[in-house]
């Protein structure tokens, strides 16, 4: 029997999550079941339960997935030098789970989910905190390019700021998620006027 490759079984794996998606998009988490990610990914049932035990494993590996690639786009901007301004880091990680999710109400049903599901409020703790520190390191370099901040005052202003940041993404999503009219551009110039103000 020829052996699987670790990249095959990632593909796989990419393959179950991207149909899970699709159907979490189109049904809603709680009405999708496994049986319907089964046929939406073409794959027989021993192949989906080979790679996740259970819907829960799935989504949480999926998101977290989908998050990771994300959080790498926004850490190796925020290398750049010049850096980018805080609002473009907002935008750039807001784009990219569109792109990426496409249906940005994913994350909200997920977040539904946290109150009454321990293991998605286990991701979501993980997930927040990794936002959270993500900002942190990029503020305390922004910070640290203002005239007359020092490095103690550059690590305490990102510190204060994370989480504000941390809620302007969540913001961005959910406001997309449930206004038909929310003007996502003017959001983001917004937080530009903010981040402007900040300095």
């Amino acid at each position: 029997m020829p052996k699987v490759t670790e990249e095959h079984r990632q593909a796989r794996r990419t393959q179950i999550a991207q149909a899970a998606l699709r159907c979490f998009a189109r049904a809603g988490f709680q009405q999708t079941s496994m049986a319907d990610i089964i046929a939406e990914s073409g794959l027989s049932a021993g192949a989906i339960y080979g790679h996740y035990k259970n819907k829960e494993e799935l989504v949480e590996l999926a998101v977290s997935a989908v998050l990771d690639s994300r959080f790498s786009d926004v850490a190796e901007a925020g290398r750049r030098d010049p850096l980018p301004a805080p609002g473009e880091m907002v935008r750039l990680l807001v784009h990219g789970l569109q792109e990426q999710i496409g249906d940005l109400g994913l994350l909200l049903q997920i977040w539904g989910q946290v109150p009454v599901n321990p293991r998605l409020a286990q991701l979501a703790v993980r997930v927040g905190g990794r936002i959270r520190t993500l900002f942190v390191d990029y503020l305390t370099a922004w910070h640290r390019q203002q005239p007359g901040v020092t490095p103690e005052q550059a690590v305490a202003r990102a510190e204060e700021d994370a989480s504000l940041y941390t809620g302007l993404v969540q913001g961005y999503v959910t406001q997309t998620t449930l206004f038909a009219d929310f003007d996502q551009e003017a959001y983001l110039a917004a937080v530009d006027r903010l981040a402007g103000a900040m300095r």
